[in-house]
């Protein structure tokens, strides 16, 4: 079943009323619309549907737009309408990234960055509750990591694996970094005075540890309880050995021969050292600067935790040795990471390899747009296509100009300079593309569309017209897809070449005119757009075909025998047929049989109409023009061929009796109408009123009486009601 669009259109920009129903028994209706008329409005209506805005009468904003568009009696939504503007500079497809899309590599990549994903979710889990930010704090510890061990996270672990694995376990690992690292204990330690008091308890700690018999400055009661876990976890005691601790001072040997004796002697040494006097002394110092109560957790901790003071005065190597016992507690969670990050890289280069070189539904579109749009001038790349399929970043599309061996590219953000660099269709071609991506995309998803295209071919030479006619018929040809499109154009020949290759055949071709009840579309014949003479040719005894003739005649004769013979007479008929279109001096005594003497020499295959043949061409003229001031408005092609013969003809007569009214031996033969608007304003300077018309008489009907490849146009632009009141104009003022 056919579908039906239903328009309802009132004060809608330039549309005061549009009422009609297009039945699509194809995917395309094209409307030819003179400038003026309709074809923007319609556009800018369609935009606001598409955008959910409601349109509006610029010129009369009080004015109650109405604006009901349903297909198939349902109301068009939003999303269903597309519009093609002629040229928007400023339009950007957001389909890029679609069109980059490659769910399976892009499954792949996800699947391999969720393993590793999943490991360094539990890495730092364990240390965020090791540090003591808690197991459930959201503390992200990656800017830690790469500020102690200088790199980026992944490759900074992987980096001290090996120094990782040689490392041991000590009371480091319980030091709760979180309350060490606060931002406001690190600014309070790092004042002058509070960091010469760490320096000199420091130093006194170190006086008093070389006084231990088994503790040394570089071998602090930590170092000696590392050992002693490292000895109670491989069964050392358990298995009858012995260790002995050497006094340096007296070369005294002090044997233990258990895990529990050995830590007892180290928490004695440790004990004895922080118990000290002295010792006690320069923390109390210390302490006493304590007093803000935003560092009490800080003193409270510190005070159990003396030995850890001397290491404050070395903050970055505290904190890189803290980490390393951390990463120490979280050993199998480190080891597992690492591996799933090694494993996964190899992995990953060759995925990211795969989808740099792939080639997708973007470059299946590029490809397409360079074989319609040949010998452009750039070429383009994704400069990012790996991280734009794989991590859905967004694409930068780089334009490459290659000239005599030199290359400029041109970034996404540079596109404006590119556009100012290229012509006007080279520009156009570029906005096309990203048109292309918008319409492939919709074809994939096979979404229902109706696309407006608003005089998509303006401003194209003839080869990339035809690369835009070639993309219409994809969007209205291409079998199994929910596209509907609406051409709009004020090129007759556009209209004839769309019809032609059945994007929108004849019986979906309209011509779009105001009349007094707003704007009408009126059905074009298949004949009147590709052979409008054949279809006279059965009604020749119609006045106003028979005269269209005249002109057709004549060029026939032009173009197949010449205006001019070899010695440069004059052709005969060519001359006599312009008598008839011009006024001349024999123009008066030319008879219907002089016309059907001329018409049958050349139209042999044609039969002249039964018609009285003695009377005048100019009676029989100005007769048909008459009659076609009662023609409703519309395609009306040999009405309005008619009236403009007849109202050049009728200006002419009257200049040229007004001409020799003060020059009597004026000649005419040779004259054309330009010459003789220019003679009678030298002569009548003082007529203005006169010199309008007859200016409108000179702009409008030269071109609609040569017929040639274009003569539709300004024909059918030409509205009869401008024309019949024309020629109403010149019969009653010109006499």
């Amino acid at each position: 079943m056919a579908d039906k669009l239903n328009i309802n259109l009132r004060y809608c920009y330039g549309i005061g009323k549009l009422e009609t129903e297009l039945e699509f028994k194809h995917k395309g209706y094209a409307i030819y619309a003179p400038n003026g008329v309709m074809k923007t409005s319609f556009a800018k209506t369609m935009m606001d549907l598409s955008e959910g805005n409601t349109p509006k009468d610029l010129h009369f904003p009080d004015r109650e737009p109405t604006c009901e568009i349903t297909l198939n009696g349902e109301g068009l939504k939003k999303e269903e309408v597309f519009v093609v503007k002629s040229y928007d500079d400023k339009f950007s497809s957001s389909q890029v990234s679609t069109l980059l899309a490659n769910a399976e590599l892009r499954t792949k990549y996800e699947r391999i960055h969720q393993s590793i994903g999943e490991a360094k979710k539990a890495l730092d889990k364990a240390l965020r509750n090791a540090a003591g930010f808690g197991e459930r704090s959201r503390e992200n510890l990656d800017p830690i990591i790469e500020d102690v061990f200088s790199g980026s996270y992944y490759e900074a672990l992987s980096a001290i694996e090996d120094e990782l694995t040689r490392t041991s376990q000590s009371d480091l690992s319980k030091a709760d970094y979180k309350i060490i690292y606060d931002p406001k204990v690190q600014q309070f330690l790092s004042s002058e005075d509070v960091a010469a008091a760490v320096e000199d308890f420091a130093q006194k700690y170190d006086e008093i540890t070389e006084q231990s018999p088994i503790l040394r400055r570089n071998f602090q009661y930590h170092n000696v309880a590392q050992v002693q876990q490292q000895l109670e976890a491989n069964n050392f005691f358990s298995a009858g050995h012995r260790i002995s601790l050497a006094d340096e001072k007296t070369d005294q040997m002090e044997e233990v021969s258990s895990d529990q004796s050995l830590r007892q002697r180290i928490e004695d040494e440790k004990l004895r050292v922080l118990n000290d006097e002295a010792v006690a002394k320069k923390f109390d110092t210390f302490n006493s600067k304590l007093k803000n109560k935003e560092l009490q957790t800080f003193r409270d901790y510190i005070t159990e935790n003396k030995q850890l003071l001397p290491m404050l005065s070395d903050p970055e190597g505290l904190k890189r040795d803290l980490w390393m016992q951390y990463l120490r507690v979280a050993f199998d969670e480190y080891k597992t990471l690492v591996s799933e990050y090694r494993t996964g890289q190899s992995a990953l280069a060759e995925i990211v390899k795969e989808a740099d070189e792939s080639r997708g539904d973007w470059d299946a579109v590029v490809a397409d747009f360079n074989r319609r749009f040949l010998y452009l001038p750039f070429e383009l790349s994704v400069e990012n296509k790996a991280d734009a399929i794989l991590k859905g970043i967004a694409p930068s599309i780089a334009f490459v100009v290659k000239d005599a061996g030199e290359e400029r590219r041109y970034a996404s953000s540079e596109k404006q300079d590119l556009l100012r660099a290229l012509s006007t269709g080279e520009s156009r071609a570029l906005y096309i593309l990203d048109i292309m991506y918008e319409v492939f995309v919709r074809w994939k998803n096979r979404a229902k569309t109706l696309f407006v295209f608003d005089d998509i071919s303006d401003s194209f030479d003839y080869k990339n017209k035809f690369a835009i006619i070639d993309f219409l018929e994809d969007v209205t040809k291409v079998e199994d897809t929910n596209f509907l499109a609406i051409v709009l154009t004020h090129n007759f020949d556009f209209l004839r070449t769309v019809s032609s290759r059945q994007i929108c055949p004849a019986h979906q071709c309209r011509l779009a005119f105001r009349s007094d009840d707003g704007i009408k579309l009126e059905p074009f014949e298949r004949t009147d757009i590709q052979s409008p003479f054949r279809k006279w040719q059965g009604r020749l005894a119609e006045p106003s075909v028979l005269i269209a003739y005249i002109p057709f005649l004549r060029n026939l004769i032009e173009y197949t025998l010449g205006a001019k013979d070899a010695d440069g007479n004059a052709n005969a008929d060519y001359l006599q047929l312009t008598r008839m279109l011009h006024f001349k001096d024999e123009t008066d005594a030319l008879t219907i049989q002089d016309y059907k003497t001329v018409f049958e020499s050349h139209l042999v295959s044609c039969t002249f109409p039964n018609i009285d043949l003695s009377q005048r061409v100019i009676d029989y003229l100005f007769a048909a023009a008459d009659a076609c001031e009662n023609v409703a408005d519309g395609i009306n092609l040999e009405h309005k061929i008619a009236l403009s013969i007849a109202i050049r003809v009728w200006a002419e007569r009257y200049m040229i009796a007004k001409i020799r009214s003060s020059e009597p031996e004026y000649g005419v033969a040779k004259k054309q109408t330009g010459e003789l608007f220019q003679k009678f304003k030298d002569l009548f300077n003082n007529q203005a009123d006169t010199i309008g018309l007859l200016r409108r008489v000179n702009l409008i009907t030269p071109a609609n009486i040569h017929l040639n490849a274009f003569m539709y146009e300004p024909i059918l632009d030409m509205g009869m009601a401008e024309l019949v009141t024309l020629y109403q104009d010149v019969k009653s003022d010109l006499n």
